[in-house]
């Protein structure tokens, strides 16, 4: 819908509805076309800002290696070229790791931070799953990435479920997905292995809102209960029988969850 220009590169974002602001950050595999089916929802009372960072969706790919530390400046030209000082702010995965980033560096621009299925730190664990997509990328083909990234981002009983669901997009991934678009997924994972956000917690002032999916297996549970351990007066919600991508397993639930909190007028901080 509209762009804007950051370090060279033309920045893809869009922009729905009216009233407070709420900033949606991806998945790693995520673009804006990810929040289609939740934009009604999430426009309905709140000004929705959808943003593909550097190496996703529309945005313009980049040409070198980079860190988390770029899509965080991203994210506060992207502030500064709305004329926006205050956002909810919202991140899962990835988008989740830039998100807490953000909010320990600038914690008088979030008002409300919603944290859903991330991690503090690239543990080991994260970081050899991070090395098999890596593999996966390297390959160029559609059925090595989907057979390697996709099925532990889902539930098993989800995945078992919703099969022929899940081998259409597998498909579709063979035929959408370039060169230059593995190389991209490449460049993402590899800027999150230096993540490390455990001694900024606790500079986060936002009210906080802290998401897990019982079945994550890309990031446990204890995961996030150590981000809202740390976080003063995080609550942290847990979604049963949900996977890693918990928005689309559980939509309703999700969305309800998420902006119940964002549009309560309930301050934590007297409770």
């Amino acid at each position: 819908m509209a762009s804007f220009v950051f370090e060279g590169k033309e920045i893809y974002y869009e922009s729905h509805g009216e009233g407070a602001p709420l900033v949606v950050l991806n998945g790693i595999f995520m673009s804006c076309a990810s929040w289609a089916a939740f934009r009604p929802a999430f426009a309905q009372h709140n000004r929705l800002i959808l943003l593909d960072l550097l190496d996703q969706g529309k945005t313009e790919k980049m040409d070198k290696e980079y860190t988390q530390a770029v899509q965080a400046e991203l994210l506060l030209a992207l502030l500064a070229h709305l004329g926006i000082s205050k956002v909810n702010l919202m991140g899962i995965s990835y988008g989740g790791e830039v998100a807490m980033r953000f909010a320990a560096a600038h914690p008088a621009k979030v008002e409300k931070l919603v944290l859903a299925n991330t991690a503090a730190y690239t543990s080991k664990w994260l970081k050899d799953i991070g090395h098999s997509w890596e593999f996966a990328y390297e390959s160029h083909n559609g059925h090595h990435f989907f057979k390697t990234c996709i099925p532990i981002v889902y539930s098993p009983q989800f995945y078992e479920e919703n099969y022929e669901w899940a081998s259409a997009r597998e498909e579709l991934f063979v035929k959408a997905f370039t060169p230059e678009i593995y190389d991209a997924f490449g460049r993402l994972t590899r800027s999150a292995e230096a993540h490390d956000e455990r001694q900024n917690l606790g500079k986060i002032t936002a009210q906080t809102l802290v998401i897990s999916s019982e079945l994550d297996f890309v990031t446990p549970v204890y995961q996030q209960r150590e981000i809202a351990a740390a976080i003063h007066k995080a609550a942290h919600v847990l979604i049963p029988a949900a996977g890693h991508a918990v928005m689309y397993e559980k939509p309703a639930e999700f969305t309800s969850i998420v902006l119940g909190f964002i549009n309560s007028k309930t301050n934590m901080e007297v409770l």
